[in-house]
């Protein structure tokens, strides 16, 4: 039987996964460090929250992670605890220690029970990729040189590393999907949450300014959950490291989609602040490889399914 084992669950992308785990019917176990349902409450219908398979306990506890992933009689270990890069920023120590040592210890859990886990998927990130001037062809490959700006980028690098060392060495299966800036409802944290609180800006009628400028790739959160989930039911030789591009606007572009969804935020939303030290021009015909068609929702129709959850959201008291 096919069961996901998901750290950081309750999480944004967690949250996606269990929306789509849940309409399929497939099982699966959420751990994360303590209960908490905010963002599980903004993603899935009231009458799915109760009965969710949960286990409690810090990524940072290697004997709790491998206990957890004996016990659960998973399938599949999708691995997306993590810390976002403000808090990498302000106290690197401990975002190395949550984002590095975390991740060893779900490498090592699976080593362990490498018989009955087929595969794991784990979050990196688009920020170990370096600025475009880094780069002197694009669009740029999978297996491109890095030089993050970043503690965060380069703790994910580290990562990535670390899974080639783990297929080498005990022939444990990986993909490290890099995902841009993801955004959809439940979005609550990072750098790059500011284009999804500008949508809930939109639809509640107030001001917001998104704190950075310049060029990026967007990321519908439905479609990263599906390709966690296809990666880690479709690959199984190799450790991986995969561009996870979406569709590439300008930060005023994207604002303008959303005030062209929403009229009455017209002259309400903004931007400011630097670019972010991220090239935005990846190939992702590794992904392609694995998933065939690579999900990619338009822009406009992220906005807009994004505006109406909010609308729901707001209609039930739910910020």
């Amino acid at each position: 039987m096919e069961k996901f084992f998901i750290t950081g669950g309750q999480g944004f992308i967690g949250a996606w996964m269990v929306r789509q785990l849940l309409r399929e019917g497939t099982a699966f176990v959420l751990v994360d460090l303590e209960s908490n349902d905010d963002i599980l409450r903004q993603v899935l219908e009231p009458d799915q929250l109760g009965g969710l398979e949960r286990k409690f306990g810090d990524v940072c506890d290697g004997a709790f992670v491998e206990r957890a992933v004996g016990e659960s009689g998973a399938t599949h270990v999708v691995h997306l605890a993590g810390l976002q890069i403000p808090t990498c920023r302000e106290n690197p120590a401990l975002g190395a220690r949550v984002n590095i040592i975390g991740t060893l210890n779900v490498f090592e859990a699976v080593r362990v029970h490498k018989d009955t886990i087929r595969s794991v998927v784990y979050a990196s990130s688009g920020a170990v990729v370096g600025p475009a001037e880094d780069y002197p062809t694009t669009p740029i490959p999978d297996d491109a040189q890095h030089w993050p700006r970043t503690h965060y980028g380069i703790f994910k690098a580290a990562n990535e590393g670390n899974a080639r060392v783990y297929w080498q060495d005990h022939g444990v299966a990986s993909v490290g999907l890099r995902p841009m800036a993801v955004y959809g409802v439940g979005r609550e944290v990072g750098i790059t949450s500011g284009p999804t609180k500008a949508i809930r800006a939109a639809v509640r009628g107030e001001e917001f300014t998104v704190p950075f400028t310049g060029v990026s790739s967007f990321n519908y959160a439905e479609d990263i959950a599906a390709d966690f989930i296809g990666c880690a039911r479709r690959h199984k030789e190799g450790a991986l490291a995969l561009n996870n591009p979406g569709e590439t606007h300008s930060i005023d572009e994207f604002l303008r989609l959303i005030e062209e969804e929403i009229p009455s935020s017209k002259g309400r939303l903004h931007c400011e602040g630097n670019e972010i030290p991220v090239a935005y021009d990846l190939g992702e015909k590794g992904l392609e490889s694995i998933l065939g068609v690579v999900p990619h929702t338009p822009i406009a129709a992220g906005i807009r399914a994004t505006a109406e959850r909010f609308r729901v959201l707001g209609e039930r008291g739910i910020s």
